[in-house]
């Protein structure tokens, strides 16, 4: 492969550039306040106070900052995940809705370009949003070097690193759920689906596998208690999200971590390409854009929904302990009306 071919497309970048901008305005606006500007904001507040003897070395705009800035604040976090997952999700969606991906292929570029234009857009949005703040708060901090702060510039600069290859592979998996969905709503609804499947099945097992042992009694979940602690810490782990929510990095090794999210990184890129190439252009519009797809996403909505309408039917029922064969009848009525929906949209999507 010569160089050339590892260079985006000039126009393509600048065509993807144009319809991303504004998403990347909003974020990059919404970050910059809660950084920057903030930062800048305690500083102007703690000078204005004065160096009060009550005060100390604890001045709790810092304080407070330094919180949401390395614990990872909720919001913060779940606004940078839906900007990754809206702008890898419209990217490619958008694409198809206005119909302008076959006239991009009539043209002399491949596949493989368009998509690779938008990775790199994308990913270069989101390193332009956390480099330019961390350079803007590595200069504030560095000319009131003098004030109490509870960070330092490594501090700032560690969590730019954090967010970028957590958003990276966010972006890049959300690409790869573009590739098979065939709307900008159903790249978003799934992505967001499956970043979030580890942390929602180990809830539905939990919820599932306490109301079993409420009806056969605690004696017989003694194994699950004792394994429970384990099974949650292994799906914080996989749900990638919960990485810039709160999740404590102090409890593994943060090399083996990056090196894992940088190859998975990778890995649905390339992935992702391999699809694109296959993608039908007939199949625009519709949910699922490879049939051959439907039958396993289909069966993991039924399961999740089945495990879900489980225990939920009889609550709302009012039957609080119901019998092991009421609640297995609850599961197949909750398995099988899933089912009818899904392929009804599916068929819905298809004729519309």
């Amino acid at each position: 492969m010569s160089l050339k071919r590892l260079w985006p497309n000039k126009t393509l970048i600048w065509k993807d550039w144009k319809n991303s901008w504004l998403l990347f305005a909003l974020f990059f606006g919404f970050l910059t306040y809660l950084t920057t500007l903030t930062l800048q904001h305690e500083i102007t507040a703690y000078s204005k106070a004065g160096e009060m003897s009550s005060f100390g070395q604890y001045w709790y705009g810092f304080h407070s900052f330094n919180d949401r800035l390395l614990s990872a604040d909720a919001v913060a976090g779940m606004i940078s995940i839906f900007f990754a997952v809206a702008l890898a999700a419209t990217t490619v969606g958008r694409e198809r809705e206005t119909e302008t991906l076959s006239l991009l292929l009539a043209m002399p570029y491949t596949r493989r370009d368009i998509l690779f234009s938008k990775v790199v857009v994308g990913l270069g949005q989101i390193l332009i949003i956390f480099g330019a703040n961390a350079v803007l708060m590595t200069l504030l901090v560095w000319a009131n070097s003098g004030l109490p702060f509870p960070f330092n510039i490594l501090d700032i600069w560690k969590w730019a690193l954090h967010n970028l290859l957590v958003l990276a592979f966010i972006f890049c998996f959300t690409v790869l759920i573009a590739t098979v969905s065939g709307t900008t709503l159903g790249n978003a609804t799934l992505a967001l689906i499956f970043l979030f499947f580890p942390g929602g099945l180990y809830v539905l097992l939990d919820i599932n596998i306490h109301y079993w042992i409420s009806i056969f009694g605690q004696d017989h979940g003694d194994l699950y208690w004792y394994g429970r602690d384990s099974f949650g810490e292994i799906a914080s782990l996989l749900m990638v999200p919960s990485w810039i929510l709160g999740f404590d990095l102090t409890k593994y090794n943060p090399v083996y971590l990056y090196s894992a999210l940088i190859t998975l990184s990778a890995g649905t890129y390339v992935l992702a390409q391999f699809l694109f190439t296959r993608n039908p252009l007939e199949n625009n519009g519709e949910v699922l854009v490879f049939e051959r797809l439907e039958g396993i996403f289909k069966l993991g909505v039924v399961v999740c929904f089945a495990l879900l309408g489980g225990p939920l039917l009889p609550a709302l029922a009012g039957v609080h302990r119901s019998g092991a064969l009421p609640l297995s009848l609850c599961y197949l009525l909750a398995g099988g009306v899933t089912w009818f929906l899904t392929n009804y949209l599916l068929e819905w999507r298809r004729v519309t």
